[in-house]
Order: C-alpha cells, then sequence, then structure tokens
C-alpha cells in the first residue's frame, strides 16, 4: 500500500548532534490488528518530527564542503522490517547528502503500523547566506603518505574568503617538505614538531601552544619526530580550497632558489603577552605585518561578551577546550570543544560560556585585538 506524500522541511542552521543509532526493530506479530489509516498518518508525523534532527545532521555533514546547498530530494522507503530507501529525484545534486538521508532513513525505528507500507517523503533544503559554526568532527580528512590535511574553513563552506583555516596531521617521521608560501601563513602548533628553514635558520624545535608564521614569499618545513604532529594553519586571503579537499597540501613545493627565502618567524608562548582574557602572540607591534593577529582566548564558564560588530575586520577561532552559545546576527548557535567558528566582517555578534573556554583567535585584519588592552570599565 502506497500512502499520500508528505512534506518534512529541513532547516539549515547550524550542525546538530549526530543522529542516534536506532535500536533494532522488533518484527509485528502475525495476528495483530491492522492498523487504521489515522493511525498510519499519525505513525508518519511522528516520524517526520523525529527524522529532523537526523536529516539536518545530514546536511551540516554535507555542508562541511559547501554551504550553498539547497533542492529537494524525494525518498520512497519501503517499510519493513528492513526498510529499504531509494531516492527517486534529487534536486540538490550532492551525493553526500543524498547518501547520508538514506542511511538515516534505513536505520530510523519505523513504527508498527507502518511495517509493508511504502510512503514517499520529499526532503527540502534551503541554502543559507553562509555558515559561521562547524563541527570538525564532521569534516573529511585525506591525505598523502604521512600527510593529511581537513579544510575547516573555506570560502566554499563560509561564504567568505578573508581567511581559510586547515589542520595539518603528520605522521610520526613525515615531512611537508620544503614549500613555498604563496600566502601569509600562522601556524599554531597542537604538539612538538621540527620547523625547518632554508639557509641559516636551519631546523628548531617549537613545542605544543607555540605559533609561527611566515611571510608570503617565504619557504618553510615541518618534521614530525617520533610522534606524531598536529596543527592548525590559517592562510590570508582564504579562498576555495579545491586542492586541499582532496589531501593535497594547499602550498606549492620550493623549486630551486638563486638566494634563500626568509624561513618561518616563530612565535613561542613564553613571549606571548596576557592582556584581560587574550593572551596576544601576534600583533603588528610583535610581527610588522597587519595582515593578522593572533591569541588565545580564555573564558570562564558563564562569562558573556556582550553583542559588537567589527567593522571591517573577520574574526576565527578554533576551539580548544569548553562550548557556549554564539549568537551571530540575531542567530543563536551551538559551540562544542570541536567547532571551528569564523565570523565575517560587519557582523554583530556575542557568545555566552556555559563551561570554561579556551580558543586560538584570528583577526584579520589585525586590530579588534587591542581592545583587549585596555583597562576593564569599573
Amino acid at each position: 500500500m502506497r500512502l499520500a506524500p508528505l512534506v518534512l522541511v529541513a532547516a539549515c542552521s547550524s550542525p546538530p548532534a549526530k543522529p542516534v543509532t536506532p535500536p533494532p526493530l522488533r518484527p509485528v506479530p502475525v495476528d495483530a490488528p491492522t492498523a487504521t489509516d489515522d493511525e498510519k498518518l499519525a505513525a508518519i508525523q511522528k516520524a517526520m518530527n523525529e527524522l529532523d534532527e537526523g536529516v539536518q545532521a545530514c546536511w551540516a555533514s554535507a555542508a562541511t564542503e559547501r554551504f550553498d546547498i539547497e533542492g529537494e530530494l524525494k525518498v520512497m522507503i519501503d517499510i519493513g522490517p528492513p526498510t529499504a530507501a531509494t531516492i527517486v529525484e534529487d534536486t540538490s545534486r550532492n551525493p553526500r547528502l543524498a547518501s547520508c538521508v538514506v542511511a538515516v532513513l534505513q536505520s530510523y525505528p519505523w513504527a508498527p503500523p507502518l511495517y509493508g507500507q511504502a510512503i514517499q517523503l520529499p526532503f527540502r533544503f534551503r541554502a543559507p547566506d553562509g555558515q559561521s559554526v562547524i563541527d570538525r568532527k564532521l569534516i573529511a580528512w585525506n591525505g598523502q603518505g604521512k600527510v593529511s590535511v581537513s579544510v575547516l574553513l573555506d570560502s566554499a563552506n563560509t561564504g567568505n574568503d578573508d581567511a581559510s583555516m586547515f589542520e595539518l596531521a603528520l605522521q610520526a617521521g613525515g615531512t611537508t617538505g620544503m614549500r613555498t608560501a604563496d600566502r601569509t601563513e600562522l601556524w599554531y602548533f597542537l604538539g612538538p614538531a621540527t620547523v625547518g628553514a632554508v639557509g641559516a635558520q636551519g631546523k628548531r624545535q617549537v613545542a605544543a601552544g607555540d605559533m609561527a608564521w611566515v611571510r608570503k614569499g617565504g619557504a618553510r618545513e615541518v618534521i614530525a619526530g617520533t610522534t606524531d604532529v598536529r596543527a592548525v594553519i590559517v592562510m590570508f586571503p582564504g579562498g576555495r580550497e579545491g586542492s586541499a579537499r582532496v589531501g593535497a597540501l594547499p602550498t606549492p613545493p620550493l623549486d630551486a632558489v638563486l638566494s634563500a627565502p626568509v624561513g618561518a618567524t616563530l612565535l613561542p608562548a613564553k613571549n606571548a603577552k596576557q592582556y584581560g582574557p587574550a593572551l596576544i602572540y601576534a600583533e603588528p607591534a610583535v610581527t610588522s605585518e597587519k595582515t593578522f593577529s593572533a591569541s588565545i582566548l580564555t573564558l570562564p564558564k558563564g562569562a558573556t561578551v556582550a553583542e559588537h560588530v567589527h567593522q571591517n575586520e573577520t574574526e576565527m577561532l578554533y576551539i580548544l577546550t569548553g562550548s557556549g552559545t554564539m549568537t551571530v546576527a540575531g542567530v543563536q548557535l551551538a559551540v562544542t570543544p570541536t567547532s571551528v567558528v569564523q565570523i565575517p566582517q560587519a557582523t554583530k555578534h556575542s557568545f555566552t560560556a556555559s563551561a570554561d573556554v579556551r580558543a586560538l583567535q584570528i583577526y584579520t585584519p589585525a586590530g579588534p585585538e587591542q581592545r583587549f588592552k585596555k583597562p576593564p570599565t569599573p
């Protein structure tokens, strides 16, 4: 029996929690009474309400690669057990979204009144203007050899090309090779590593919590010793990081040169200066570079950052620990220990910490970090 189609609209906002794996379906007894149409429709409505979170999680996962996903999925569901779901029409043209929705529908514990039924449901998606909070757990890693890259923030998944953020993973003994910085780079090391340079700088050690930056046109190599290395990289300006999404490092290898290019400038944590909640590593007074500033921001549980706006600067955050609620342009977004955040220029935002927060904070261009130096208002 086929039931009349019903519409399920998935709102596309910040990534919700991943859908919980449902318990196995129980077979309906042979002598169970036949369900009425009202019972079947009630079961479908209940399913629609419960499926919303899982379908939104599918959109959030697909949107880690591009935020402008919109269209409609029409799915025919033959309810078991076991249940089979088949795409009959797809105007979203996003295989990752479609396969995820199919998996959610096939694992959902459909109510016994619907066993043996076939229903068709359309799922409609509307693209937002951009995306401010992304869960790193949903982002794919791709790599070559001992080097893997994850594109956290770029213009494809946020709509903002002021900067791009990556995470790099090197297996023990791995190296990026000597590579040219075709954009200004900032590195934040999540563990110890070796930074190499051409010429007199040679190889230098960095510890977890240290930073480094490379001027456009400079060159550097990052090497993992006997342990794996993880690092966050921010490049200015940003763009669509297509090559990095398939596992290639987003910088070209260094070719033969007539003179040694400048290497990375190390920014050890011990040299950073504390101003209120911000431990500032990089600012124009330190780097003579106005492109960016970099700090570690620390907020206690219950702290609030009042609504404000950076008229000409983009803000980025890589959450290291903690959680809270970020309100961007009037929309409340959950921030977790695995979130990355970008707030475009001229966008009102505020934050409330629900747990102690520690985060890498980037501004591009530099400027807003200077407010932390002002004495608190009595």
